[in-house]
């Protein structure tokens, strides 16, 4: 039987210095904020060393909604283990890794989006496996995405997160700017299927799955709105048949002369009398003359009574049709539009977009006509034409803002009254409104407008949307000859992607839009090649602006968009990611293992990927893991040779509720005929033997009755080490009081067949006599992960960086006064006399000075700790360091020479008590040149240091040593 050979167990209530986590969480009699960051939910483990541990921190508090505030770590901690180590069954917490995103590698946004820390969070990943790579380097997986995250040794990620293919959670944000799934836009309704503009059309598009539909708006003679993409009947009704050509008339659109059917020259009685046409003649034209030409009110009603009859919500995208025309002729769009939202009731700005080519018009939405009806949250959408064109001449509103023409044509048309229409637009807008070619005509066209600093005045200033026309940001080039795709012998295809795309998202993601470009359609003319030549079909052309991050899409085809959007969603239980994740003994290989079922796997059936690490790049699947009862859930994944690997097993009971709690040993050669690997149990962690009572329950029989086990590592090949998430402050599995997290050893009664690579590491171990040693770290030449222990005396450990001998090493010194070099990577702990560490060239580095009066030459990334006496920290010019001086007297050098790059942060400044100190800055500095802003200290624009929980507007010349 399974035997309890080493115990060790962390308070729950354990907890490192600031920022406070926790708001709003209350359980068990614990009431956030708490002071600091729990040290809760070990999730994943690794070896540091033979000793020593890297935990990773769970997610938080459960959920991704409660969790912004619990800080994503892996912590170093040293269990001193009841029965195998003639340990107090205490636990030492040595310090940790902050997981963070500084060179903005996650695609989505994250809670800290604008520090420049971006210090990660259990609302941006639910982190729940880990893996430490040859060269440092962590591998996490991820349960929100699910992704795999890769980050250095300091705790950087390195890329972007990398996707699962075809997997995708609840949780798992999509590019947009909200992070919602982008929208399918029903343009004209199903305008593909059936005649544009008709309720049919607008029905057909629910029915197809557009989540909103598009009314172009024009006006009747009496003043209706109807829905109409053009003034013009001609080519979308039947309007000759019935009215014959005495009805046309010739006119002014938008400065080029027309004649034809104009909407506004019929009553809306007479609009009745004509009915819809197809106008493409490529498209099904046997509905033609069978439907109405509706109303916008109609269109508002159509989706109230699916919305009474389905439940579903559905939201509308009018336009206004070239609104300067109908302002002409006394029919204005913009007041009948919004007396008839408010007529309808339909005014949720969570389902109304108002767009327009147009630009006075929205600004005059957004400062007067909505807010003098209180409608000012209704969400406007700017709308840009062809960026490419640099004539304005043309004046066909697909190439300019006809307003800005017919505005700036009018002599009387002032800067005042330009200033008054057009806002800032007249001082960001080079030459706006100007006639540059002398032709009589304004030349400001969608080209000039299509730069940053316009995008950030129209996000700023009057609207939530852009609408651009796809090919003017994701570019093409016209081909020679045509290409068919289709093989109907008619070659429809002319042009290629280029592979450019112009930052139009990035641009207007930052102002705070979303973007929803127009049109995308199946028919082979409208498509184009990729730019390897192959054809972009249609459902690959969704497929690139989902990737891409686009907010929405107008498409004549909305089951096709639907369809492709369906790929897309979450087809994985929530929280059912990738909760354990083993590898290779040679570490080329990573296996992450999902919880959860995918939609469309065998029943029961968690997929066990190959990832290779080299090429970072999925390999497809190992084959299944059937858990013994469908629902249970996974804990670890952990190697124990080339194909044998321990697996967690657990149900959701805790406490005298929790039934079965196990651990397997699955085999990748051994797999039955559907994939399924061979698994068999190793561990009951409901009955373990434990003769000496290491835990100290008065029983001989342990159980680890927790609702979350998450952990698991082979220590050689008859023992094991296993720890639970103790899910803070929630779960009471061992009671009376809330769970501990308990690490334990166990003596399995199988030996494994462990490999070589698998297990404690051996030690590659340095010691010294009691005085005056100098210590190199590195026995043959290799100072990696070497572990250095000086004796009591006033040593000087030496530990190169740089060349051969590498870093990552480990130092612990006595209780003299000792000099510690530090390399790349160190890990170093001072003992209680006065310690003097020096870490000025290097980086990603751990210190804690421990008792006495330390001195520390900090260099760049790196955590220092003082300890209980008066510590002194140089930072030379290293920056982004975290920096807690402890108890104590202490002084904090943050400028001596050069202004850091990145500043570096103070996470427990006691004013009254330490000291900031700054130096070698010229007579002439003192303590009026420092500006105070939050918790930041300044100079002219540049933070020098962070001072975490501190108002520096408090700060006094007393809390300064200025020399």
């Amino acid at each position: 039987m399974v035997q309890l050979i080493g115990f060790a167990s962390l308070p729950a209530d354990s907890f490192t210095p600031t920022p406070n986590s926790g708001a709003g969480i209350s359980a068990n009699g614990r009431i956030g904020p708490f002071n600091g960051q729990p040290i809760q939910g070990f999730s994943g483990v690794q070896f540091v060393d033979s000793n020593r541990f890297y935990f990773l921190s769970d997610n938080g508090y459960g959920s991704k909604e409660n969790s912004a505030d619990y800080l994503l770590r892996v912590y170093e901690v040293d269990p001193n283990f009841a029965g195998t180590e003639n340990g107090d069954g205490s636990v030492d917490v040595l310090g940790f890794i902050q997981l963070a995103d500084p060179d903005h590698k996650v695609p989505f946004t994250i809670v800290n989006e604008g520090s420049s820390e971006r210090f990660l969070t259990g609302a941006d990943f639910d982190v729940e496996s880990i893996v430490v790579d040859k060269d440092g380097s962590i591998w996490i997986g991820d349960e929100f995405g699910p992704y795999l995250l890769h980050f250095d040794a300091t705790g950087k990620l390195l890329e972007a997160p990398i996707e699962t293919p075809g997997v995708r959670s609840p949780q798992k944000p999509f590019n947009t700017l909200t992070g919602e799934a982008p929208l399918v836009i029903g343009h004209r309704g199903a305008s593909g299927t059936l005649p544009e503009h008709t309720l049919e059309g607008y029905a057909l598009a629910i029915e197809q799955g557009a989540d909103f539909v598009e009314p172009d708006l024009v006006i009747t003679s009496d003043g209706v709105l109807i829905t109409r993409h053009e003034p013009i009947l001609d080519d979308t009704t039947n309007v000759a048949e019935v009215f014959g050509e005495d009805r046309k008339s010739t006119k002014m659109l938008d400065g080029v002369e027309v004649t034809a059917y104009f909407a506004e020259d019929f009553t809306l009685a007479e609009i009745k009398q004509i009915r819809a046409v197809q106008p493409r003649p490529y498209r099904d034209q046997s509905f033609n003359g069978q439907f109405e030409i509706p109303t916008f009110q109609e269109v508002i009603e159509l989706v109230q009574q699916v919305e009474a009859e389905t439940g579903k919500k559905i939201g509308i995208y009018p336009e206004t049709k070239h609104p300067t025309f109908f302002d002409q002729q006394g029919l204005s769009l913009e007041e009948p539009l919004i007396a008839t939202l408010q007529a309808t009731g339909f005014t949720d700005p969570d389902r109304i977009f108002i767009q327009s080519f147009e630009v006075a018009n929205l600004i005059d939405l957004q400062n007067n006509l909505l807010p003098a009806v209180g409608l000012e949250d209704l969400p406007l959408v700017q709308l840009f034409g062809d960026v490419e064109a640099a004539n304005s001449d043309s004046g066909d509103g697909f190439s300019v803002p006809y307003d800005i023409i017919h505005n700036f044509s009018n002599p009387a048309f002032d800067e005042a009254a330009a200033r008054a229409t057009y806002g800032d637009l007249v001082d960001i807008v080079p030459d706006f409104g100007a006639d540059i070619t002398g032709d009589g005509i304004p030349d400001t066209n969608y080209a000039d407008l299509a730069t940053e600093a316009v995008f950030d005045y129209i996000g700023s200033a009057y609207a939530e949307g852009l609408g651009p026309w796809k090919n003017s940001f994701i570019l093409r080039e016209s081909l020679a000859t045509p290409v068919d795709a289709d093989g109907d012998g008619n070659a429809q295809i002319t042009s290629q992607l280029t592979g450019e795309i112009r930052p139009f998202l990035e641009w207007a993601h930052h102002a705070g839009m979303q973007v929803h470009p127009y049109t995308l359609r199946n028919e082979e003319n409208f498509l184009t090649l990729n730019p390897d030549g192959t054809p972009q079909t249609p459902e690959d052309e969704f497929r690139q602006l989902i990737e891409l991050g686009l907010d929405g899409f107008f498409t004549d085809f909305p089951e096709t968009g639907r369809m492709v959007l369906d790929e897309y969603l979450p087809n994985l239980a929530t929280s059912r990611g990738f909760e354990g994740m083993a590898y290779s003994p040679d570490l080329t290989t990573l296996y992450p293992l999902l919880e959860g079922t995918v939609d469309g796997d065998p029943e029961n059936s968690l997929r066990i990927y190959e990832f290779d690490i080299a090429t970072q790049e999925y390999q497809g699947l190992v084959g299944y893991y059937r858990t013994e009862v469908a629902g249970y859930a996974i804990g670890d994944f952990t190697p124990i040779n080339e194909n044998e690997f321990l697996v967690i097993e657990r149900d959701g009971g805790q406490g005298d509720s929790a039934q079965f709690k196990k651990i397997y040993k699955i085999d990748f050669s051994q797999q039955d005929a559907t994939g399924f690997v061979e698994k068999v149990e190793v561990v009951d962690l409901l009955n373990i033997q434990d003769p000496n009572d290491l835990n100290g329950d008065g029983e001989t029989t342990f159980t680890f009755p927790f609702v979350t086990i998450e952990d698991v590592l082979v220590i050689d090949e008859n023992t094991i080490l296993v720890a639970n998430d103790n899910n803070y402050p929630f779960s009471v599995g061992r009671g009376p009081d809330i769970d501990n997290n308990e690490i334990i050893i166990l003596k399995l009664d199988e030996s494994l067949d462990v490999a070589s690579e698998v297990g404690q590491p051996a030690k590659d171990l340095v010691t010294g006599t009691p005085d005056a040693d100098i210590l190199i770290g590195g026995v043959n030449f290799d100072a990696v992960n070497d572990i250095v222990f000086t004796g009591a005396g006033n040593d000087g450990v030496d530990v190169p960086f740089g060349g051969i001998l590498a870093g990552n090493n480990r130092i612990f010194t006595g209780s003299g006064e000792d000099s510690i070099f530090v390399g790349d990577r160190d890990r170093t702990f001072g003992g209680s006399g006065n310690d003097e560490i020096d870490a000025t060239d290097a980086t990603g580095y751990r210190l804690s000075g421990g008792a006495g009066n330390d001195i520390f030459y900090l260099g760049a990334d790196g955590r220092a700790l003082g300890g209980d006496g008066d510590d002194i920290f140089y930072v030379q010019e290293g920056g982004n360091n975290i920096i807690a001086g402890g108890a104590g007297a202490d002084q904090f050098w943050i400028l001596t020479d050069n202004i850091p790059a990145t500043p570096n942060t103070i996470v427990d400044f006691q004013m009254g008590t330490d000291v900031l100190g700054i130096a070698n800055q010229g007579a002439d500095f003192g303590f009026d040149d420092l500006i105070f802003t939050g918790n930041d200290i300044m100079i002219g624009g540049q933070t020098i240091a962070i001072l975490n929980g501190v108002n520096t507007s408090s700060l006094t010349v007393a809390d300064f040593a200025i020399v």
